[in-house]
């Protein structure tokens, strides 16, 4: 795989194309909770969780920046259950960061 390049395109073909350990940091915000439309993007975080864990080298690390919808006065918790289902595929858990963030969401965002 060419290096230097930016592939626009699901991250799960260009991550196939890869070869097993060969990355050495991920940072993603990837969609969460139906918070936001994406033109009818699938979010398949099992199986990008699984190419993830394949592609990255032995300590490399991975920040993955997500949130949690609120409804009816309750967040989903789905950045729990991503937490642990990271750990369930292999990852080591070093630090978990929670934050308030006191900023309205845009309007043009929802």
């Amino acid at each position: 795989m060419k290096q230097g390049v930016i592939f626009n395109e699901d991250c799960l073909k260009t991550m196939s194309r890869m070869p097993s350990r060969c990355i050495d940091f991920v940072i993603t915000s990837p969609p969460y909770d139906d918070i936001r439309k994406y033109n009818g993007y699938n979010f398949e975080f099992e199986r990008i969780s699984l190419e993830i864990y394949r592609v990255l080298k032995d300590g490399a690390v991975v920040i993955w920046v997500v949130g949690d919808k609120t409804e009816n006065g309750s967040e989903s918790g789905s950045s729990f259950k991503q937490a642990l289902y990271f750990k369930e595929v292999g990852f080591n858990i070093h630090d978990t960061m929670i934050y308030y963030k006191n900023i309205p969401m845009p309007t043009a965002w929802a």
